[in-house]
């Protein structure tokens, strides 16, 4: 992908005239901007103006030791900038006004949503819930560290999920917590966790004290990294050591001293079983396993990993928890299979999404439908930051073709990508440079962008899980999001699956689409081991009027390319394939 961005530069350029009310919001308040990140201090040099995803770390707060006064003169400069904070307040981004002064960040949405949810708890002895976090010190000694990090953090009321876990996990209970996404899942167990290791461990510490104590388990790479980026955060003060197991980490923790100085370990399985089966890494002295997204855990692919992690942690007293959005009652039985006398708590409407996001299906008869569909969407106005999902590595290689040549800003992340590539996008993306992001199944699942304002299901999910979790980028944490989901003949039978998740959100939704026949399990089962076979995006790009000069010159390009490197032998591949697997041979050279 990169090898194709970087030929592509001479004839696609980001249409700067077309989407001109788009840039304004970028280079309007160039100077503003410029102002403010003088006189804070974020990551990456990146003005607190456009940080419309918290990605700098003392942007939620603004810079220490400002007053009222100071506090008059930033809401003077959001006169300035009243066209991005209006719009904030619209779509779920974050206003330059509202992050300049040193505050407590607003929780008044989310009280306002959170009381009309239902928190619905089951099981012997179910602790009394919290209603701040103050009374935590008190009622279960939370260090006084702990606690001024959850204010720096602008914290100031619980969440749903939040005012029942976080007692049930400090009483050292296992539970099965069912909560929408975006309602504040990690910090409901990062912080019992934190409380309950109490010292860090060091080197001259006891054998029982040493060495990781806690285990928190994620499906994705990149959400291993957002949760460690959390756990950092609210460790500050603290000096416990807190690792993401990678290749570089693995090889650190060879030594035994270093494995003994680890007090919280976060990990994919896969790199996990790999560091066990190298006798890198014990668990014997793990005391309390966290399963985040348990509903794709403990689901075939990676279920046979998570039993060999079961088996390896061996103390006796281990507590165990498991956090989804979503979770089926055939996992919620494997996850039974191990909790020992669990609290079950359910937020909300089991399988639902949040009531912040305005769900729309959208029929398009046909692979050509939805592309045009895309493009008058483009063409009506789109307000970035936007995720759109596809099925397939192919597909999303295909539509991030597409929309290039469209002049739209945009960047792609999928499996195939090496871990730097795609965390760069990510980065990107975060930050406001990318303002379109194609994505795979492998950005769905509990990644926190909290700015998001748009998230198109261009292929529909195969599950009503996906679905549920594909959404869930936006809408977060008390604020309004849209998704729109386009569907096809092909689609039709899953559609009132979807269609009845709307319903339970509160959504307007057809009668027709809820008078659809039900899928059976036969074709549930099928659909999620072999996706529709779909019509390729570039065909039928080329299968309407004809395709446009930006795509007549891609061709070209390709075509030059292919024939100053494509392999003996290895005739016939499409020229930008070719290009795109010798520059990775290279990188991994």
């Amino acid at each position: 992908m990169d090898a194709f961005a970087l030929l592509s530069r001479g004839g696609t350029q980001f249409d700067k005239r077309r989407f001109n009310k788009e840039v304004n919001l970028f280079s309007g308040h160039k100077k503003h901007a410029e102002t403010v990140a003088s006189t804070s201090h974020t990551t990456d040099e990146f003005p607190e103006e456009l940080d419309f995803f918290k990605y700098a770390e003392s942007g939620v707060l603004g810079t220490k030791g400002e007053g009222a006064a100071n506090g008059k003169s930033r809401a003077a400069d959001s006169e300035r900038t009243v066209g991005v904070e209006r719009q904030s307040q619209g779509s779920g981004w974050e206003g330059s006004a509202k992050r300049g002064t040193k505050r407590k960040r607003s929780l008044e949405p989310e009280r306002t949503i959170t009381s009309a949810r239902r928190v619905r708890c089951t099981g012997e002895s179910v602790p009394t819930p919290i209603h701040s976090f103050v009374s935590l010190q008190d009622r279960y000694g939370l260090a006084p560290e702990l606690r001024k990090n959850i204010a720096e953090k602008g914290y100031l009321t619980p969440t749903d999920v939040q005012t029942q876990c976080i007692p049930v996990l400090l009483e050292k209970r296992d539970l099965a917590a069912i909560a929408p996404t975006g309602s504040g899942k990690t910090l409901a167990y990062l912080l019992p966790v934190f409380c309950l290791l109490g010292a860090p461990g060091r080197s001259g510490a006891s054998e029982k004290q040493a060495g990781a104590r806690a285990l928190i388990v994620s499906p994705t790479r990149e959400l291993a990294m957002q949760i460690h980026n959390e756990a950092l955060k609210l460790a500050k003060g603290r000096k416990w050591k807190v690792v993401v197991l990678n290749k570089a980490t693995g090889n650190a923790l060879r030594d035994k001293a270093a494995r003994k100085k680890v007090d919280l370990l976060i990990t994919t399985p896969l790199s996990l079983v790999s560091a066990l089966d190298e006798g890198i890494l014990n668990l014997d002295n793990i005391r309390h396993l966290i399963l985040d997204e348990a509903d794709r855990l403990l689901e075939e692919g990676f279920l046979k990993q998570i039993e060999a992690i079961l088996a390896a942690c061996s103390y006796p007293e281990i507590q165990k928890a498991v956090f989804s959005a979503t979770l089926p009652a055939a996992v919620e039985a494997i996850a039974n299979t191990f909790l020992r006398r669990p609290i079950r708590v359910i937020v909300g409407v089991k399988d639902s999404a949040t009531d912040t996001i305005h769900q729309e299906l959208l029929f398009c008869g046909s692979e050509i439908g939805k592309l045009q569909a895309l493009r008058n969407l483009v063409v009506e106005g789109i307000q970035p930051p936007v995720l759109i999902f596809v099925q397939s590595i192919e597909r999303a290689q295909e539509l991030f073709h597409e929309l290039l040549y469209d002049g739209l800003n945009v960047d792609v992340v999928h499996s195939e990508r090496t871990k730097a590539q795609r965390e760069d996008a990510v980065r990107r993306f975060r930050k406001g440079e990318v303002w379109v992001l194609i994505a795979t199944e492998l950005m769905a699942r509990g990644m926190d962008f909290k700015g998001v304002n748009l998230v198109v299901n261009y292929d529909f999910p195969q599950t009503v899980q996906s679905y549920i979790h594909r959404i869930g980028r936006t809408g977060r944490a008390g604020r309004q999001g849209k998704a729109v989901t386009y569907f096809t003949k092909e689609d039709a039978p899953y559609v009132k699956s979807v269609a009845n998740v709307l319903k339970a959100s509160g959504q307007d939704v057809p009668q027709y689409m809820l008078d659809l026949p039900k899928p059976s399990k036969l074709k549930k089962r099928e659909l999620k081991r072999h996706p529709i076979e779909r019509k390729d995006i570039a065909r039928a790009a080329g299968a309407g009027v004809g395709r446009n000069l930006a795509n007549k010159k891609r061709d070209m390009i390709c075509a030059s390319k292919r024939r100053k490197t494509e392999p003996a032998g290895d005739k016939g591949g499409k020229g930008d394939s070719v290009v795109r697997r010798q520059v990775v041979l290279t990188e991994d050279e």
